[in-house]
């Protein structure tokens, strides 16, 4: 499964994100993480239409959180397994 996390360096909460999705990786190791920075690549995020971070997108299914959980990421991840 390819799962594209939508970040910035500066955001607390996306490293937040980014520390819990490196965890599931480490229990799942089917799991492609393709990370997308906003400073680097807005580009990215316009073709995107993310409009807020952190986001993760699964096949085309975008979820933003204002602030992320661990038990809400894994449940996003688990609907489309």
């Amino acid at each position: 499964m390819i799962i594209e996390l939508y970040k910035s360096a500066l955001c607390p909460r996306c490293a937040y994100a980014t520390n819990v999705l490196k965890k599931l990786k480490s229990e799942n190791p089917d799991l492609e993480i393709i990370n997308y920075d906003i400073l680097a690549n807005l580009k990215a995020f316009k073709e995107a239409g993310i409009s807020m971070i952190p986001s993760i997108k699964i096949d085309g299914d975008v979820k933003s959180w204002l602030i992320p959980k661990e038990k809400e990421i894994q449940a996003f991840i688990q609907a489309h397994k």
